[in-house]
């Protein structure tokens, strides 16, 4: 090889170990500069970034976007348009990510891919967008406010009732904004218009050994702080949703409608009232609901079914009920039983007083029928109904006493009376009366107090002698123990079982003998009971004879072949009564003296009933009395003149 040629080899190939010695110190010392920095070349929404720390260049976008004015947005549709800022709906730009992707041009982790980054970087340069978001929260509001105004609801089938008329109208589709899909229209519409992230032509770099951050500063736009945003708004169209309304039947209901108010629903009911011979006298009564009435019954409802939305017209059963309770009040009563007489010598029985039958309304099957005539026919019967009323007959009628003639004695009791004052005989004649021609059931149980009634002087009773406590005052009622201890005789007698029985406190002459026989009686916790066990109705019957001053109580039925017969009385030791009381009287002269109640020794007696069916005797059944000691009682008069 010739000298020439050689020397230019050797020097061609130093020259290039120098350019590659060069190159690789370049190398090295670009990516000492840029370990922790973003490689040149790389702008975030016009601001260049190239150089700079993560840090400062946060701080650099912050101070260059910050006070940037946000874009407007103009949302349209067929309703009108509507112009908000974005600050107002929230907007924020996500200055950290776009500076997280940034630092990461260019360190992939794969050398020659990291290579041909940065050389792109250094000769085309890189634009990042930075996400835009609009905080959901924010946005609602402004949104919620433009919805209000951009859609309109939908509106189901109606129907209603005016003027006693059913009225109907149709359904309409209604259509509202999607505020979640108009918030995220109007982010890509604002990304959109900020621009594409991607490479970009630049002014090819003259000395690439420049590294400088004053390079750095000097490749920044001269108009750092301008709007790095559109000036103009940015057209977004809302997003709508469509509200069908659920399918809706509408003229089922109503002809419904239409058929309750067709005209007025009548009630009745005939009342077989008890004639004084013991028949019946049918009695009508009859009651309307008026349309205007039925108006405010009628109810409607929607009834979600597989197809859509059912109008179910309907009658308010509460309602009904509430007018059929008021019916009821002058329908409903008790029952109350009837007054008898009989002749033992003709056999007949005669009706005193007639008895009253009782009425019940059922009220769920009432509210039930009168509903379902309210979808009748207003041509026919169907709007006419029978009300449903239990009748509930008098206890004991005069058809089953006539059918049991003739009656039986069953028993008798007998007291006297002679002797009493004009006020005890009548009290005697009151209460007694009380008694006469009343009927027991079968299997009923006889109460002394509840036939008696209130014992007052507005009831005819007379002011007597009476016990109260341990004294003997002037009330009403002087007399009463009598009848009672004279229908316990014949209950007594009659065999039936006792339910309740009260011993007089003392001994009193008027039950004598026999002794231990009487029932005392005292409103309202002390009452005189007996069953019927007989299994037919019972008629008590009294009588009052004042020439011989006899009470008595005849009991008759059904024969029981029943026979009583009395044991005893069996007493135990007597007691003293003691000394005489003596009561001062203002209302006597001085120097009288009444004995208002004579002495009665107490002792204690028992008497044993025993009863006899068809030859067959029962056990011994003990009545108990226990009578304290009486000491004689006078009336001492004080009163002067």
């Amino acid at each position: 090889m010739p000298r020439g040629i050689a020397r230019a080899l050797i020097s061609f190939m130093m020259l290039a170990a120098l350019l590659v010695a060069l190159v690789g110190a370049a190398f090295l010392a670009y990516n000492v500069y840029y370990a922790g920095r973003i490689f040149a070349g790389v702008s975030i929404q016009g601001v260049q970034v190239g150089g700079l720390y993560p840090a400062q260049a946060w701080q650099r976008l912050h101070a260059a976007l910050d006070g940037a004015c946000y874009p407007y947005i103009r949302l349209h549709s067929s309703e009108g348009e509507w112009t908000l800022s974005t600050r107002d709906l929230g907007a924020r730009i996500d200055l950290e990510e776009a500076v997280r992707r940034a630092f990461l041009l260019g360190r992939r982790g794969v050398f020659r891919e990291d290579m041909i980054a940065r050389l792109k970087l250094l000769w085309w340069g890189y634009r990042i967008v930075p996400p835009f978001y609009l905080e959901p929260g924010e946005a609602l509001v402004p949104l919620r406010s433009v919805a209000r105004e951009a859609g309109h609801p939908a509106r189901k089938a109606q129907l209603w009732v005016a003027g006693l008329q059913a009225q109907t109208d149709t359904s309409q589709v209604g259509r509202e904004m999607d505020v979640e899909a108009t918030r995220q229209a109007i982010e890509r519409a604002v990304q959109d218009a900020l621009g594409d992230s991607g490479w970009a032509e630049r002014p090819r770099i003259l000395n690439i050994f420049d590294l400088s951050e004053a390079y750095v500063r000097a490749e920044l736009p001269s108009a750092v702080g301008s709007s790095p945003f559109p000036i103009e708004p940015i057209a977004v169209q809302v997003a709508f949703r469509e509200i069908v309304p659920p399918i809706t039947e509408v003229e089922g209901g109503r002809e419904r409608a239409e058929q309750i108010l067709a005209g007025p629903v009548e009630v009745f009911f005939v009342f077989p009232e008890i004639a004084p011979d013991g028949g019946e006298v049918p009695l009508l009564r009859r009651w309307a609901a008026d349309r205007a009435m039925l108006n405010t019954w009628l109810t409607v409802h929607r009834e979600e079914t597989p197809s859509g939305t059912r109008m179910v017209v309907d009658v308010e059963r509460t309602e009904i009920s509430r007018w059929l309770a008021e019916l009821a009040l002058e329908i409903e009563r008790a029952p109350r039983d009837g007054r008898f007489d009989y002749d033992p010598g003709t056999g007949q029985v005669r009706v005193v007083a007639p008895g009253q039958n009782g009425y019940a309304l059922d009220l769920p099957l009432a509210t039930e029928r009168v509903a379902a005539a309210c979808f009748a026919s207003a041509d026919g019967q169907g709007r006419v109904v029978e009300l449903p009323v239990h009748v509930i007959p008098p206890r004991v009628t005069y058809a089953e006493l006539a059918a049991m003639a003739p009656l039986a004695l069953l028993g008798e009791g007998e007291s006297r009376f002679a002797g009493s004052t004009a006020e005890r005989l009548q009290n005697i004649k009151t209460a007694s009366s009380r008694f006469h021609g009343v009927a027991v059931p079968a299997d009923g149980v006889f109460s002394f107090l509840a036939h008696l009634g209130m014992v007052t002087t507005a009831n005819g009773y007379s002011e007597s002698w009476v016990i109260y406590g341990d004294r003997t005052v002037l009330g009403p009622g002087g007399g009463v123990c009598q009848v009672s201890t004279t229908c316990f005789r014949a209950a007594f007698w009659a065999g039936l079982p006792i339910v309740e029985r009260w011993p007089h406190s003392y001994r009193v002459g008027w039950y004598e003998p026999p002794l231990g026989l009487d029932a005392a009686v005292f409103h309202p916790t002390t009452d005189m009971k007996f069953r019927n066990d007989t299994g037919a109705p019972l008629l008590i019957l009294t009588e009052v004879n004042e020439a011989e001053g006899r009470l008595i109580f005849r009991l008759y039925g059904r024969a029981t072949g029943c026979k009583v017969t009395l044991e005893g009385p069996e007493t135990g030791e007597p007691t003293p009564p003691g000394d005489p009381v003596f009561e001062e009287d203002p209302t006597l002269p001085v120097g009288t003296r009444i004995l208002v109640e004579r002495a009665r020794e107490g002792v204690d007696v028992t008497l044993y009933r025993i009863i006899e069916v068809n030859g067959r005797k029962g056990e011994r059944e003990p009545f108990v009395s226990h009578y304290k000691p009486w000491p004689a009682r006078y009336k001492v008069g004080t009163k002067t003149e």
